[in-house]
C-alpha cells in the first residue's frame, strides 16, 4: 500500500474539516460502531448492526454491506458519483454544462420521464 497516495486527498483541501475527521477515523477503523464498542472497548453491548441486526456493525458493513442502507443510501451515493462522472466527461469534451455538477442534466431528467 502506498501511504502517500492513500492520504493524497487530505492535501487537496476540497472537503470540510468534520468530513475529513470522519474519513480518517473510518480509515483507522476507529468509528464508534457497536462492533468497535464490543470488541475493542470491551463494553457489554451487542455487536450486531443497529439497522439490520443481522451482521457485525463494522465500517465495511456500514459503507457497503448493510441491506437496510442498500435500499436507499447506497443508491443515492451511486447516483451522485454517476452525476459527477457525467459532469466531468462533459467538461472534458467541451459539452455545455451548468456550474453545478450535482444537478441532474436536463437530458437525463427527460430520459427518466419516459
Amino acid at each position: 500500500m502506498n501511504i502517500e497516495e492513500s492520504y493524497r486527498w487530505l492535501k487537496s483541501g476540497d472537503i470540510k474539516g468534520e468530513t475529513e475527521s470522519t474519513i480518517v477515523a473510518a480509515q483507522d477503523q476507529a468509528i464508534n460502531t457497536n462492533y468497535f464498542k464490543n470488541k475493542i472497548l470491551k463494553e457489554e453491548i451487542e455487536s450486531k448492526c443497529r439497522l439490520c441486526k443481522l451482521h457485525e456493525e463494522t465500517i465495511d458493513h456500514l459503507t457497503s454491506g448493510c441491506p437496510i442502507l442498500a435500499k436507499n443510501e447506497y443508491l443515492m451515493r451511486n447516483d451522485k458519483v454517476c452525476r459527477h462522472l457525467h459532469y466531468s466527461i462533459c467538461k472534458a469534451l467541451d459539452i455545455e454544462t451548468t456550474d453545478k455538477w450535482y444537478t441532474q442534466p436536463e437530458k437525463l431528467q427527460q430520459i427518466g420521464q419516459i
